[in-house]
């Protein structure tokens, strides 16, 4: 009778421990579905979008994103910036490319830099803009449709052929080193 009773527990101990450890499976899957990675871009409709000068780096703006939203948000890539009524798109400082993608938490904010022209004066076709279209991407490096139209501080911003915008970073700083 006592090896009855042993076996007993030992079989009522092993089911014991597998229901818990089939609960904690099901909890720990329901768990990493409700928190898995983010995918959802950030964009014009989830988040806020400002442009303001800056006294150094020389000939600087910076773009700051804000995630407005519930939820998670990538700020990918670059942003695509069309100044005014321009044809193509602010070239992309490659050399910017953070280790990550930028994911910013409601409230939390990311940066761009945006360098308008060289102190040296080499770039040609200056002119004066008075707006800025931000266009956002998605994961697929595509357009997401949703932009943000800015007016440039003051009377407007001196832009020439050297132009460029760094990727998304998460510190003001990196995006305004290069």
């Amino acid at each position: 009778m006592p090896t009855f009773t042993f076996t007993t527990r030992l079989a009522a101990s092993a089911a014991a421990a597998a229901v818990a450890v089939l609960g904690l499976t099901t909890t720990a899957t329901a768990s990493a579905s409700s928190d898995g990675p983010v995918t959802q871009a950030c964009t014009a409709a989830n988040s806020d979008t400002t442009v303001s000068e800056v006294s150094r780096p020389l000939n600087h703006l910076l773009l700051t994103v804000t995630n407005t939203g519930d939820t998670p948000c990538n700020a990918y890539y670059a942003p695509a910036l069309r100044f005014d009524d321009a044809q193509a798109a602010t070239p992309v400082l490659e050399s910017s490319q953070p280790q990550a993608v930028v994911t910013l938490n409601p409230g939390e904010s990311g940066y761009a830099g945006i360098r308008t022209s060289l102190p040296s004066g080499e770039g040609t076709n200056g002119h004066t803009a008075t707006t800025l279209e931000v266009h956002f991407k998605d994961r697929a490096d595509e357009d997401t449709n949703d932009w943000a139209t800015l007016d440039l501080p003051g009377d407007g911003v001196y832009l020439d052929s050297t132009a460029a915008v760094t990727w998304w970073q998460y510190d003001l700083d990196d995006a305004l080193s290069y």
